[in-house]
């Protein structure tokens, strides 16, 4: 009877401890101890989803944060799941800081997806590795080496020339771009990047393939679920959704074909063949030459293919989109940018731009800048502060997640 009652008494403590410490951390530690109480920001719209409600709205995440900052500033606390405060920051000086010159001392959060998917290269590297890939791949983006890809960006866009008006030879008056661009731009960074033919706006390719399902699925409240939990679950990624099974097949083609490149580059290597003027090809070259302390691992050399993909191809796609957008709202700087183009360029069946011929469009280059001020293609970033930090009057402790808003 003694142990009966021993028992209940147990499990009654446990269950008041448990509600106990589920309201200590989602209605008083937010609001009366945590160190970002004073940061100011909306308040709370409800217990478990915190503000994530009103972020999920229609207007999306930027219209929300842009009103955020006009009411509060630009720095904002506001509650994310199970109110745990949230800081973000749209302060250009302080982005500049954290972004630069600290650089260090903000480090990216840890994404297990995002790691199984491009591995640990440049873009996911931190500290002393990433100052070693950094500085080795520093000589294969020389300004004669970038010189030498306009000759592989006209070739491509020469295709999509000829694809966009058979569109409209096809009496087509309305033709979606997005596939085009984001197709030319995949080709475009296959070749140059790594010396792959992707050739996606002509035929299927299953890196492609896999690179479409990284990239340009839909999310949906599941896949964000899941991508999130997975960081502090893995056995997530192992429950039989078809979710995880097209992930687990996009991580093993980009695995595999990624692999298979840097074996073929390493064996033209070896037999004095490497002659090509590709982005891989110029790091293995530079890389066999370095000290071993310097060089990068086979498998970090692997992983700059999935970054040279993701920063050439999706941010590249995103920019021209977006500047195309912005010029047919705008026809008059439509109309400007036209006319300098065919002042410069006469000839429309002779066009072999060089590129200091490209370097010297002042509009072009304007708008391009302008695109990018107003419509960024990496509108925010997250990071964790390894130090603790002051921004204005704010004291954000070390450890903390920091938003980091360009677009807004």
């Amino acid at each position: 009877m003694l142990d009966y009652l021993d028992s209940i008494s147990l499990v009654s403590i446990f269950v008041l401890g448990s509600i106990g410490w589920i309201t200590y951390k989602i209605f008083i530690w937010p609001f009366y101890v945590s160190p970002l109480r004073k940061i100011p920001g909306p308040p709370s719209d409800n217990p478990i989803l915190g503000n994530l409600k009103s972020l999920m709205k229609s207007d999306g995440f930027i219209e929300t944060r842009l009103r955020w900052v006009r009411k509060y500033g630009n720095i904002v606390k506001y509650n994310g799941l199970f109110n745990k405060p949230t800081l973000f920051v749209a302060d250009p000086k302080i982005i500049q800081e954290m972004t630069s010159s600290k650089s260090y001392d903000f480090v990216k959060p840890y994404s297990r997806s995002l790691i199984e998917l491009f591995g640990r290269g440049l873009l996911f590297a931190e500290g002393d590795d990433h100052k070693r890939q950094r500085k080795m791949m520093n000589p294969a983006f020389t300004h004669n080496n970038i010189k030498e890809m306009i000759p592989i960006f006209i070739h491509v866009t020469s295709t999509l020339k000829g694809l966009i008006e058979n569109e409209i030879n096809q009496g087509k008056s309305n033709i979606n771009l997005t596939p085009y661009i984001s197709k030319t731009t995949l080709d475009i960074i296959g070749l140059v990047g790594f010396n792959y033919e992707f050739n996606s706006l002509t035929s299927s390719n299953e890196l492609a393939t896999a690179y479409e399902s990284a990239f340009n699925t839909p999310p949906s409240a599941l896949r964000i679920a899941v991508t999130m939990s997975s960081n502090y679950f893995p056995f997530i990624r192992d429950i039989p959704l078809d979710m995880n099974k097209k992930f687990k097949d996009t991580c093993a083609v980009i695995e595999r074909v990624s692999k298979k490149l840097v074996e073929k580059k390493y064996k033209k290597f070896e037999n004095g063949e490497l002659k090509e003027k590709d982005l891989l090809s110029l790091l293995i070259n530079i890389n066999k030459t370095l000290p071993t302390e310097e060089k990068m691992t086979d498998e970090e050399i692997k992983n700059q293919i999935s970054t040279f993909l993701i920063a050439g191809h999706a941010t590249t796609n995103v920019t021209v989109c977006w500047a195309l957008y912005l010029l047919s709202r705008h026809p008059h700087e439509q109309d400007l940018l036209r006319e300098e183009l065919v002042k410069a360029f006469p000839d429309k069946l002779n066009f072999n731009p060089t590129f200091d011929e490209i370097s010297s469009l002042e509009y072009l280059n304007c708008v391009i800048k302008e695109t990018l001020r107003i419509l960024t293609p990496v509108p925010n970033a997250r990071r964790i502060n390894l130090k603790d930090e002051v921004f204005g009057e704010y004291f954000i402790p070390k450890h903390f997640k920091i938003q980091l808003k360009f677009g807004v």
